[in-house]
C-alpha cells in the first residue's frame, strides 16, 4: 500500500496509469485485497473468470475524458510472467494514457508489520501452545471465519491442493473419505464464494 501510494502521486503529477503486480504466485487474494485498499482503477486476477480487458480500457478512457489524472490497475503473479508487462503496453498504446510498469515482487515481504499483524501472530502462537499442550500434533493453525482454529496439516495440503485444481475426483476417491471429500468441497466452495465478495466490492467502488 505504501508503495503504490507513493506511485500513485507521481501518476497524479504526470497524469499516467502504473501496471503494478504484486506478489500471489497461486492466488490472486493479495491483489484484490490491495485493490481495495489502495482505490484501484481495476484489478485483474486469474481467479476472475470474466476479466474484460476491453473494458478496463474504455474505463481508462471514459475517466479520462471526465479529467481523472491518476490510474493505477493491480495484477496479480499469477497471471503470468510477462502479463502485466504486457497489459501496461497496451494500455498506453489504446488510451493514449502514458503507462508505466512496476514489479513490487518481495520488497514486500518486508517492512515494520502491522498493529493487525501482530495481533494475530500471538492469537495463533497461543492457539499452537494450545494444541501441543492438548497433545496434538501435525496441525495447522489458520484464520477462518475471522476465528483462529486448527486442522490436521496434510488435509489443509491437500485441501489447497483441491482448492487450485490440481486433484481430480479419482485422487480424492483414492485417498479421501466421503465425509472428507465433502468436507473439502464446502471449505473450497466457501473460498470462491469470499474472494468473489471482495472481488465485487473491488468492482463496486474502483473508479
Amino acid at each position: 500500500v505504501e508503495a503504490i501510494d507513493r506511485l500513485r502521486d507521481t501518476c497524479e503529477s504526470h497524469a499516467r496509469c502504473n501496471v503494478v503486480e504484486v506478489m500471489g504466485r497461486n492466488a490472486g487474494y493479495i491483489a484484490l485485497e490491495t485493490s481495495i485498499a489502495v482505490g484501484a482503477t481495476a484489478v485483474v486476477v486469474l481467479e476472475d473468470p470474466n476479466y474484460d480487458e476491453a473494458a478496463l480500457i474504455e474505463k481508462i478512457k471514459v475517466a479520462r475524458a471526465a479529467g481523472k489524472r491518476n490510474f493505477i490497475v493491480i495484477v496479480s503473479e499469477n497471471m503470468g510472467p510477462t502479463f502485466a508487462e504486457s497489459l501496461a503496453a497496451k494500455i498506453d498504446h489504446e488510451t493514449g494514457v502514458e503507462t508505466k510498469f512496476a514489479r513490487l515482487a518481495h520488497v514486500q515481504r518486508g517492512g515494520t508489520p502491522t498493529f493487525r499483524d501482530r495481533s494475530l501472530a500471538s492469537q495463533m502462537g497461543y492457539k499452537a501452545v494450545e494444541l501441543l499442550f492438548e497433545g496434538k500434533e501435525n496441525m495447522v493453525v489458520c484464520l477462518r471465519h475471522d476465528e483462529v482454529t486448527a486442522m490436521d496439516i496434510d488435509f489443509a495440503l491437500d485441501l489447497d491442493r483441491f482448492h487450485k485444481g490440481k486433484m481430480t475426483e479419482d485422487d480424492l476417491k483414492a485417498s479421501f473419505t466421503a465425509e472428507q471429500i465433502a468436507e473439502m468441497k464446502a471449505i473450497s466452495a466457501e473460498r470462491k464464494a469470499e474472494t468473489e465478495r471482495v472481488y465485487r466490492i473491488n468492482q463496486t467502488i474502483s473508479i
